[in-house]
């Protein structure tokens, strides 16, 4: 038995005492929970968004980044000649990774969005299976940003050693298009980072926690 200001309080109150606390406490906590939840779920939106938006913005500025120009063949004749983002397969990879990528966005954006709806949590099952599809993504949009810029560097600097000559002094507006389209790709790919870091980090305090 416990005293409380020098009388003697029986058991069973003393346990209903601790009930009441507990009971106190814990409408707080699963308040604090959901609240966790749904900063989580505005943070990953919101980066998701920004995949969307960047990746769409990257292959509409590729899609569009035609030139054509008249080069001189002699001193008396110039044929038309293009430049075009499907001749290269470097740029066609990239145009398809960031298509890939603002598919994958949206899918995932609104799977997450019903799920939290329907069941008012994201479950550690599907948070590590959201998290190797980030990572997965993002490998292959880093490759393709790296491949897009191999060959960008390529049109503007030229290559001594093979020969290759630089074009971006004849086609301006085409190589525009290509360092739009690399700062949003860029800025995909860091979202796309952002995003499996708040996958792990939520995973680690959901690990935590238990």
């Amino acid at each position: 038995m416990a005293r409380v200001n020098g009388t003697t309080t029986p058991p069973h109150t003393a346990l209903d005492m601790e009930r009441v606390k507990w009971s106190a406490q814990a409408p707080e906590q699963a308040s604090k929970g959901a609240d966790v939840v749904n900063n989580h779920f505005v943070v990953d939106a919101a980066l998701r968004a920004v995949v969307f938006a960047a990746g769409v913005a990257t292959v509409v500025v590729m899609v569009t980044s035609k030139q054509s120009k008249m080069i001189p063949i002699s001193p008396t004749m110039s044929i038309p000649w293009d430049a075009n983002w499907n001749q290269s397969p470097a740029f066609i990879y990239f145009v398809a990774a960031c298509s890939v990528a603002c598919l994958y966005s949206i899918i995932t954006g609104f799977f997450l969005a019903f799920t939290l709806k329907k069941t008012g949590e994201i479950s550690t099952k599907l948070q590590f299976c959201l998290a190797m599809l980030d990572s997965l993504l993002l490998s292959i949009v880093s490759s393709a940003v790296g491949a897009e810029l191999g060959v960008a560097y390529i049109g503007l600097k030229g290559n001594s050693h093979t020969f290759w000559k630089e074009i971006c002094n004849a086609y301006g507006s085409f190589c525009h298009h290509l360092s739009a389209a690399t700062t949003m790709a860029i800025i995909s790919t860091i979202a796309l980072l952002l995003l499996v870091w708040l996958s792990y980090y939520t995973l680690l305090k959901k690990i935590a926690r238990r």
